[in-house]
């Protein structure tokens, strides 16, 4: 599977703005609708909302946050974290 994985929501506008920021960056992601695998996101992140993006297994939140303070696919992008964790 690809290294970034972005479960996406039809006509979610957290979910564009995600796909624009990454796109912008040349960053490469496998997408993913997020329906059908909600379950299993809220039991392993207690979130089912989208987008929900993954770098190499590692849930790194939604457009501009997540789980941990650092998560988010905007801040993580203005930070350098994104790149660095595709490394």
């Amino acid at each position: 599977s690809a290294d970034v994985v972005f479960f996406d929501m039809a006509g979610c506008p957290f979910c564009r703005m995600a796909e624009e920021a990454l796109t912008a960056k040349g960053i490469a992601f496998q997408k993913i609708p997020i329906a059908s695998f909600k379950p299993a996101l809220v039991e392993k992140t207690g979130k089912g909302s989208a987008p929900s993006v993954w770098i190499k297994g590692t849930y790194v939140g939604g457009c501009n946050d997540g789980t941990e303070p650092w998560h988010g696919v905007k801040p993580m992008l203005a930070s350098g974290k994104f790149e660095e964790m595709l490394k």
